[in-house]
């Protein structure tokens, strides 16, 4: 009998790591605020009306037309110099872990001044979010963070790109949050091509009042628009949302700081902090061989703690 439990033991103990690393598809989603008309929100071929309930999809269809305003209290105010916000949105909670955000997207119709594309948010009730993606009035790639949150190497667009209407693009949001953190780290994609990086992006830490509780991020799709000039609409196809427990930005993507001593002349001291923990060791050990060819050896290494 303590034969056959010691083995039920092990399996379990292999096992469960296992799984923290397995992808697990997530799929639940609300609307957000409330519908502006029944061609404003069409999910999977079929008008949504609007309901509290949560919901799976797989295509969704958001269309504004001119002088549509969203159903947010806030939408019917001034904004950015406009007189009110245009919005058809859903939300998702974010999972907590390594979630992959996918879908084909179209977009068809008249450009706004700005529209997103993509948010995520933390709840709170006022000013940017944390992370977002959008388009301007000519159908170029914008970016927004909460303003002096976040560092310009840490919040950065790395692709400039113009869209065109009626071309379908992949879309791609790879999120990296973790329960106790106090931060999140995004990096999208269009077309395999990564564009911008969006990293330790501060959250807020109070309470707040989301749609899926206190302090508890969530992503948005959808249209949100100011300074319309038509009929806009956004086609969100093959959509996908995956998440596993276990990150693995670090071994890629976490900020290392490298310290690089020389054994024979002591007075070379080399520290550098990046992006990569190979590529900051690569670069310090460089440094230091230039100074002296011999001797070189890494002192230190860790990922710099911000949570």
């Amino acid at each position: 009998m303590k034969k056959i439990l010691t083995i039920i033991i092990l399996i379990l103990s292999f096992s469960i790591p296992a799984q923290s690393n397995e992808w697990k598809n997530k799929n639940k989603w609300k609307i957000s605020c409330g519908v502006v008309d029944k061609e404003s929100l069409i999910v999977n071929g079929k008008s949504k009306r609007y309901s509290k309930n949560e919901f799976k999809l797989v295509d969704v269809v958001f269309k504004l037309d001119k002088g549509e305003v969203g159903s947010c209290p806030t939408d019917k105010k001034p904004a950015g110099g406009y007189p009110y916000s245009g919005r058809q949105e859903i939300t998702h909670k974010l999972p907590i872990g390594h979630t992959i955000f996918e879908t084909d997207i179209t977009i068809n119709g008249a450009p706004s001044a700005r529209s997103t594309i993509f948010q995520i948010h933390d709840g709170r009730n006022s000013g940017a979010p944390p992370s977002w993606i959008g388009i301007n009035r000519g159908w170029k790639i914008i970016q927004k963070f909460p303003k002096g949150e976040c560092s310009k190497e840490n919040c950065k667009m790395l692709e400039f790109i113009t869209l065109e209407t009626g071309k379908k693009y992949r879309f791609k949001a790879e999120i990296d949050y973790q329960k106790k953190a106090k931060f999140l780290s995004v990096k999208y994609y269009l077309d395999d091509k990564f564009i911008l990086h969006h990293y330790d992006v501060p959250l807020l830490t109070k309470k707040t009042d989301g749609p899926y509780g206190p302090t508890k991020p969530y992503i948005k799709i959808g249209i949100y628009r100011i300074g319309e000039t038509g009929t806009t609409t956004y086609t969100y196809k093959n959509l996908i949302v995956k998440t596993k427990k276990k990150s693995s930005f670090e071994k890629v993507y976490a900020e290392f700081i490298v310290v690089v001593k020389n054994k024979i002349d002591k007075n070379i001291l080399i520290k550098i902090k990046g992006f990569g923990k190979e590529k900051v060791i690569e670069k310090a050990m460089n440094e230091c061989t230039k100074k002296k060819a011999d001797g070189c050896y890494v002192h230190y290494s860790s990922k710099v703690a911000k949570f």
